[in-house]
């Protein structure tokens, strides 16, 4: 069976040619199966975050190639990527980046926009995706007045609401006391038992250690310098 993203001969490089240029990623290659829970690890500036943007049609490789379902993906044009991202991905960021004054409903919605599909139509599908997790009855409240456990539910039902097959997160236990750690892991756990594919950038040992991750990929100074199956 083809990988779900397949990654060739990628290098980033910022500030190209110039003074200040910085190889962010250095011949990357890597297949991710579907249902994989992949853990990117390694120390800060390693080039976790950077590979998480590319492998999320946030940005594109400076060279080298990124296939997506066997599609080229490297190079096609911002509206195509907006397109996947929304139809594909679900990100879950370590600041969660929510809007503070708006609606819990709102905030969630945001991923179906800009489509075709009515604003009823939206409203209903954030609304299921809120009581998976338990805050249903938060719908109208703004974020601002919710926990830090609220409102780290209010962003994973966001990136789940356009119900894509692969979550990308980003240090999600960065800011998390244990109970709230655990409690996210038991939610990538039930997402993982769904069959989505799951790619974590963690530098936290809970995480590493808990049982969830099917896959550790190793980077230091942009290279992948570790590949371990559990």
């Amino acid at each position: 069976m083809a990988p779900i993203i397949a990654v060739k001969d990628v290098c980033k490089i910022y500030n190209r040619h110039a003074p200040d240029e910085m190889i962010a990623l250095d011949n990357i290659n890597l297949d991710i199966a579907a249902g994989d829970v992949v853990a990117l690890t390694g120390p800060s500036g390693s080039g976790k975050t950077t590979l998480l943007s590319l492998l999320g049609c946030m940005g594109r490789p400076t060279s080298g190639s990124i296939r997506l379902h066997e599609r080229h993906i490297s190079r096609l044009p911002e509206r195509f990527l907006a397109k996947i991202r929304r139809e594909t991905f679900g990100f879950v960021f370590q600041h969660y980046n929510l809007l503070r004054d708006v609606s819990v409903t709102e905030n969630v919605m945001l991923p179906l926009y800009p489509t075709a599909m009515r604003v009823k139509t939206m409203k209903n599908l954030a609304h299921e995706v809120l009581e998976r997790f338990g805050i249903g009855h938060m719908a109208d409240k703004k974020v601002k007045l919710l926990s830090g456990g609220e409102q780290q539910r209010v962003a994973i039902a966001r990136a789940l609401v356009t119900q894509p097959d692969i979550i990308i997160a980003d240090e999600p236990t960065a800011h998390l006391d244990n109970e709230l750690a655990h409690d996210l892991l038991a939610i990538f756990r039930q997402l993982s038992d769904d069959g989505k594919t799951l790619i974590i950038a963690t530098h936290d040992p809970f995480v590493s250690r808990s049982g969830l991750i099917k896959r550790t990929i190793e980077l230091r100074f942009g290279r992948v310098v570790g590949d371990v199956f559990p």
